[in-house]
C-alpha cells in the first residue's frame, strides 16, 4: 500500500472517532421511590430541556435513565408522575465538563386526597424475575375480603405453606419475614401472615439473601437464606393491628391468645401471649409464651430494636420405636418403648442496631438465651437377633443452657464507584450442664440357647458439664476494575480474609451408686477435655456485572489447627491442615422470564469434643461411646444449580434445582462388638476419618394456572440420592439411601371456594453393603389431601381438610389412617371484628405419625399417637386499622 493510501486508510479509521468527539453525548440517570426507599415501577419521568421534551417509565426497580442527550442543553427539568401518588417537579442542570449526572432518588408521596379509585383493565405481569429476587403481583391472584397473606401465599407457584403457617419455596423455608425491604417486628413467618390483609400489598417477593454484607459489597458467599419480602401499596406501610381469642374443648384441650401491634413504617411496638394445653393419647402438653419488641429511629439514619421472649413448657409423651442395626454378625433387632415427662423454661432477648450514613454502613446486635429444664423418663429396651439382651432405664435430669452473641459490622463505599470495604467482628459463648440420675437394669441371655442368665441392676449418677466459645474477624475489600463512565457493567476484584478460633471445654465426670447408697467415684467413665480450632480462610475472587448477566470466580485457601489435651493424660492432639479449593457463583437473567443460578463453596470442619474424647461415655449401655483423639479436620464440598422459567402474563411457572455434596475426611462410625464378663456381646461406637460420602438431590415444581388464575395445576416433586460411609468392627461398609417423592396438586380460588387437593407418592429406600444385612429395605407412601374453605355467606365459612395415607414396607404395626377435620366461622359485629369458630378434628379418631430415620448402621422407624379426635369452641376479636394515611 502507497503512503496516500494508508493515510487515506488511516483517516478512514480516526474519522468514526473524530465524530464522536466532537458532538460529545450526555446522560442522566435516577430513580422513583415511595417514603420507605422502596422503587416505584411504571413511573413517568417527562424531562424538558429547551424545546426538547423526552418521556420514559421507571423499571420495575424504579430506575430511568436518559441517553445520548443533546451537550448544548446544561439546564432541564424533571416532571415525574405515578398513579396513587402526588405529581413532583424539580430542576437540575449538568455542570461544565460534566457527562454523565446521576441524580439522587426522587421520593413522591402518596396521593390520600383520591376520592375514587381508577381501576385500569389490561395484561397483568403475574411474575417477574430480578436476580436474587421472585416477585408475584399480588393483582394477578384472587385476593377476597377477609383474606390474609397466608391464604394469598397459598396461590403462589412454588410456594406451599401447610397448616402450622410454615412457608417453604423450593423445599426451603422462609427464615424471615420483611415489610418494604425493612425487617418486620420479630422477623416471624408464621405469626404474621395470619394478621396481616392480603389486600394491602402490591407485590411479594421470595429473596435468596447473602447477608448485610452481600448488600454493601455485591460479594455473594455460602447458601443464601429464603426470606419473603411484602411490598405495601402506597401509603399502607403503617396500622395497628392485633387479636385475643379464647378457645376450649374436649380432651382437657383450652387456650388463650392474644397480641397488639403499632406500626408506623420504621416505628414497631409490639407484644402477644398464648397459652395452650392439649392432651391426648401421646400425653399433654401445656405451652406459655409471652413476648414484646420494639423498633424506632434513634437518630435520622439509626434504627434500633429490642425483642425479648419467655416460654414455658410441660410436656408428657410416649413412644414406640423399631430399631434395626447391622454389624459383621447379623442383625440386631429392637423395640424401645419410652414415656418422659418435661418441665422447661426459656428465655430469649435480642439487641439490634443498623445506621446507614451516606456512604457508611452500621449494624450490632446482642442477643442471649437461657433454657433450663427438669425431666424423668422410662425406657424398656427389648434387643434380639444378633444379641439377645434386655435393658430397662428411669432416669432423673436436670439442665441448663445460658447462650450469648454479638456481633458488628461496618462499611464504607468510598467516592469510587464500586470501591467498598467491610468488617465484621462476632462472638459467641455458651454453656451446657446436665446432671443425670440413670437406673438400668440389664437381662442377659445365653447367646446359643436364648436361656434368661441373669439380671444385673446399675445405679449411676452421671454430671456433665461443657463451655464454648467462638470469635470471629473477616475483612472484605473490592476494587472496581472498570472505567467510570461505565455504566453497562461492573467488573471488580474481591479480598475477603476471615479468622475463626473457637474454644471447647468438656466435663464428664461418672460416679456410681451402690445396693448400701455407697457412691464411688469412676476414673475410668471420666473425663475433662479442652480443645482449640483455629481456622484461616483466604479469598481472591474476580466479579463481573451486568444487567443480565453476574458472577464471581475465585480461589480459596484455608489453613487450619486443631489442638487438644486432657487432664491426668500425657497425649496430646495437635493437627495441622491445608485445604484448597475453587468458589464462585452466578446469576444469567436469560431473558426477563427465565434465570439461571448456581453457587459452589468449600468449608473446614473440626470434630467435636464427643468424637474426640477417648473415654466411654455409658449413658446408653447398648451403645457406648468412645471418641478418637487422631480424627482430623474434614472439608465440605457444596454445589447447587437452579433454573427459573415463567410466562409473565398467564403464570406458567417452572423451577427446577439441583444440590450436590462431598464430604472429604468426614468424620463416621465404627460400630464394634465387644464381649463382657458374662459373655454377652454389646455395641461400642468408635469414630474414624473416611472419604466417600456423597449427597445429590433435585428438586423441581411445574405449575400451570388457567382461566385467569382462577385454577392451576402443580406437578412437583424430589429425587435424592446418598451415600454413607460407615465401618463395622473396623471394616468399611456403605449405607445407600434413596427418596424419591412425587405430587399432583390441583387447587381453585373463586369468591365463594378455595381449595386445594393433592396426591402424591414417596419412595424411601436403603441398602447396606454388608452382606449379612439382609434385602433391601423399601418404604413407600401414598398421600391424598384435600384442603377446602367455602364462603356459605358473607358471615358464614365452612372448613374441611381430609386426608388418607397408605404405607407399606414399615416393620412396625400401624394404620393406613383416614383423617376427616372440619369447622364452621361465623363473623360477628357490624365490623366483622368478632369471630365465633367449632371445630372437630380427626372425626373418625384414626390418628397416628410414622417416621423413619438413619443414623450410621441403624435404621430407626417411630409411632407416635398424636392426633385424635377432640372438638374445639373458640371466640376471637381482631381489631385491625390499614387505612390510608
Amino acid at each position: 500500500m502507497s503512503i496516500t493510501g494508508r493515510i487515506f486508510f488511516f483517516i478512514v479509521l480516526l474519522f468514526p472517532s473524530l465524530i464522536l468527539t466532537a458532538q460529545v453525548k450526555r446522560k442522566l440517570t435516577g430513580s422513583v421511590t415511595d417514603k420507605s426507599k422502596q422503587g416505584i415501577p411504571g413511573a413517568n419521568v417527562r424531562m424538558i430541556a429547551g424545546k426538547d421534551t423526552l418521556s420514559i417509565n421507571s423499571d420495575a426497580d424504579g430506575k430511568f435513565s436518559f441517553e445520548n442527550l443533546n451537550s448544548s442543553s446544561s439546564d432541564f427539568s424533571l416532571l415525574v408522575r405515578s398513579i396513587g401518588y402526588r405529581t413532583t417537579s424539580s430542576t437540575h442542570s449538568f455542570k461544565t465538563g460534566e457527562n454523565i449526572l446521576s441524580l439522587k432518588p426522587i421520593i413522591l408521596m402518596p396521593d390520600t386526597q383520591l376520592l375514587k379509585e381508577v381501576i385500569i383493565e389490561g395484561k397483568v405481569v403475574a411474575m417477574k424475575v430480578k436476580k436474587d429476587t421472585l416477585e408475584y403481583n399480588a393483582a394477578a391472584y384472587k385476593v377476597r375480603e377477609g383474606d390474609h397473606v397466608d391464604q394469598l401465599l397459598k396461590q403462589l407457584p412454588g410456594i406451599e405453606v401447610d397448616e402450622k403457617g410454615k412457608v417453604t419455596s423450593m423445599g426451603k423455608e422462609m427464615t424471615k419475614i420483611r415489610v418494604n425491604g425493612k425487617d418486620f417486628f420479630t422477623g416471624n413467618v408464621k405469626e404474621f401472615i395470619k394478621q396481616l390483609p392480603a389486600e394491602m400489598f402490591s407485590h411479594l417477593q421470595v429473596i435468596d439473601d447473602y447477608g448485610e454484607e452481600a448488600k454493601l459489597t455485591g460479594i455473594k458467599m455460602g447458601q443464601p437464606k429464603k426470606i419473603l419480602n411484602l411490598v405495601t401499596k402506597p401509603g399502607r406501610n403503617r396500622g395497628t393491628f392485633g387479636n385475643a381469642g379464647i378457645d376450649g374443648g374436649t380432651n382437657k384441650r383450652y387456650g388463650f391468645q392474644s397480641s397488639g401491634n403499632i406500626w408506623k413504617d420504621d416505628r414497631q411496638i409490639g407484644a402477644s401471649a398464648n397459652l395452650n394445653n392439649a392432651n391426648n393419647s401421646a400425653g399433654s402438653t401445656r405451652a406459655l409464651y409471652t413476648s414484646g419488641n420494639y423498633r424506632d429511629h434513634i437518630t435520622k439514619r439509626t434504627v434500633g430494636s429490642a425483642n425479648y421472649a419467655f416460654n414455658n413448657n410441660l410436656n408428657e409423651s410416649s413412644q414406640f420405636n423399631y430399631i434395626e442395626r447391622v454389624n459383621q454378625l447379623g442383625t440386631l433387632y429392637t423395640t424401645n418403648e419410652n414415656s418422659s415427662n418435661t418441665n422447661s423454661n426459656g428465655h430469649n432477648f435480642d439487641l439490634n442496631l443498623q445506621g446507614n450514613y451516606d456512604k457508611e454502613y452500621l449494624t450490632a446486635s446482642l442477643n442471649g438465651s437461657f433454657s433450663d429444664g427438669k425431666s424423668t423418663s422410662s425406657s424398656q429396651n427389648i434387643q434380639k437377633g444378633a444379641i439377645r439382651q434386655d435393658l430397662y432405664n428411669s432416669s432423673l435430669s436436670n439442665q441448663s443452657n445460658p447462650n450469648l452473641n454479638a456481633n458488628f459490622g461496618w462499611g464504607k463505599s468510598f467516592a469510587k464507584r464500586g470501591r467498598t470495604i467491610y468488617v465484621n467482628f462476632s462472638g459467641a459463648f455458651g454453656k451446657s450442664k446436665s446432671d443425670q440420675d440413670m437406673m438400668n437394669k440389664i437381662g442377659y441371655y445365653d447367646q446359643k440357647t436364648g436361656a434368661f442368665l441373669k439380671e444385673t441392676p446399675l445405679n449411676r449418677l452421671v454430671d456433665n458439664k461443657s463451655s464454648n466459645g467462638q470469635w470471629n474477624a473477616s475483612v472484605t475489600y473490592s476494587e472496581p476494575l472498570n472505567r467510570a463512565d461505565d455504566t453497562v457493567s461492573t467488573k471488580n476484584i474481591d479480598f475477603n480474609y476471615a479468622f475463626s478460633l473457637s474454644s471447647n471445654n468438656n466435663s464428664l465426670q461418672t460416679r456410681v451408686k451402690d445396693q448400701n447408697g455407697q457412691i464411688s467415684f469412676v476414673d475410668s467413665l471420666s473425663n475433662v477435655y479442652h480443645s482449640n480450632f483455629l481456622n484461616n480462610n483466604f479469598r481472591l475472587s474476580y466479579r463481573y456485572g451486568s444487567k443480565r448477566l453476574n458472577y464471581t470466580a475465585g480461589i480459596s485457601l484455608q489453613p487450619s489447627s486443631l489442638k487438644g489435651s486432657y487432664e491426668g493424660r500425657t497425649d496430646k492432639i495437635s493437627q495441622n491442615t491445608l485445604n484448597f479449593s475453587p468458589s464462585g457463583n452466578l446469576n444469567y437473567m436469560i431473558s426477563p422470564s427465565q434465570s439461571l443460578s448456581g453457587n459452589y463453596n468449600g468449608a473446614s470442619n473440626a470434630p467435636d469434643f464427643q468424637q474426640l474424647q477417648p473415654v466411654a461415655d455409658t449413658r446408653d449401655l447398648q451403645n457406648v461411646i468412645i471418641g478418637n483423639p487422631n480424627l482430623k479436620t474434614s472439608f465440605n464440598h457444596n454445589a447447587n444449580v437452579d433454573y427459573r422459567l415463567f410466562d409473565p402474563e398467564g403464570g406458567l411457572s417452572f423451577q427446577i434445582g439441583l444440590n450436590t455434596s462431598l464430604i472429604q475426611n468426614q468424620v463416621v462410625a465404627n460400630v464394634v462388638l465387644v464381649g463382657d464378663s458374662l459373655n454377652s456381646l454389646k455395641q461400642e461406637t468408635r469414630y474414624v476419618n473416611a472419604n466417600g460420602n456423597y449427597n445429590i438431590g433435585t428438586s423441581y415444581s411445574l405449575s400451570y394456572p388457567f382461566s385467569k388464575n382462577k385454577f392451576a395445576l402443580t406437578l412437583s416433586g424430589n429425587l435424592n440420592r446418598a451415600n454413607d460411609v460407615l465401618f463395622t468392627d473396623d471394616k468399611k461398609s456403605f449405607s445407600k439411601r434413596f427418596n424419591f417423592d412425587q405430587q399432583l396438586s390441583f387447587s381453585a380460588n373463586t369468591e365463594k371456594l378455595s381449595m386445594s387437593a393433592q396426591a402424591s407418592y414417596g419412595l424411601n429406600a436403603n441398602t447396606y453393603s454388608l452382606s449379612s444385612a439382609g434385602q433391601r429395605r423399601n418404604v413407600e407412601t401414598w398421600m391424598f389431601n384435600i384442603y377446602s374453605r367455602y364462603i356459605l355467606t358473607k358471615s358464614w365459612t365452612l372448613n374441611f381438610t381430609g386426608s388418607k395415607r397408605i404405607n407399606t414396607g414399615y416393620s412396625i404395626a400401624a394404620n393406613n389412617p383416614l383423617l376427616i377435620n372440619a369447622g364452621i366461622e361465623k363473623t360477628l359485629f357490624k365490623n366483622k371484628s368478632g369471630m365465633l369458630t367449632f371445630a372437630v378434628n380427626d372425626l373418625l379418631n384414626q390418628g397416628n405419625g410414622l417416621n423413619r430415620t438413619f443414623s450410621d448402621n441403624a435404621v430407626t422407624e417411630s409411632r407416635t399417637d398424636g392426633v385424635t379426635r377432640f372438638f374445639l369452641l373458640g371466640f376471637s376479636m381482631r381489631l385491625q386499622d390499614f387505612g390510608l394515611h
